[in-house]
């Protein structure tokens, strides 16, 4: 029997993308700005460019559940400046537990014994004592591949 716990969805917070926001704006003014307009911010964070880890136009607001936050797409400026405010784009991927490397949860919420991604055996990854020129196994159907390869039979399945 799977052991999976789930989070209560009324506690999740409500994100949303703030684009337009310029980089040099402190991102304590934007949640301030938010908050005088009727909605309850719980965090804003600033989205960083991958590689040179520069601020970039776009922030993560992220608001306490409550009935009227569908309302924030109807804002069209925040601190005398145009912005678009649209809901986060949806992960593609399927999630994989970094516990037990199986499919559809996340380690937080594992309770599975841990299995490796390199070799496959029941040790946890941070263990992993081979070289790194040993060949790999995969934990979910044993081919010749780490557990998080993406042409993983097991992964084309779902």
């Amino acid at each position: 029997m799977r052991n999976i716990i789930r989070i209560n969805r009324r506690k999740k917070a409500f994100r949303v993308i703030v684009c337009n926001i310029h980089p040099s704006t402190p991102i304590v003014e934007v949640g301030i700005t938010i908050e005088e307009i009727g909605f309850s911010v719980r965090q804003v964070r600033n989205v960083l460019q991958k590689t040179t880890k520069n601020n970039l136009l776009i922030c993560f607001v992220d608001l306490e559940p409550a009935a009227i936050n569908s309302d924030i797409f109807n804002v069209t400026s925040l601190l005398h400046t145009k912005v678009k405010i649209e809901e986060p784009h949806k992960h593609r991927d399927i999630i994989q537990c970094l516990n037990c490397q199986d499919y559809g949860h996340s380690k937080r919420y594992c309770s599975y014994s841990p299995r490796c991604v390199r070799c496959g055996e029941d040790h946890p990854s941070t263990h992993y004592s081979k070289t790194s020129d040993s060949p790999t196994k995969c934990a979910l159907c044993i081919g010749d591949h780490p557990t998080n390869y993406k042409g993983c039979q097991t992964y084309k399945k779902l």
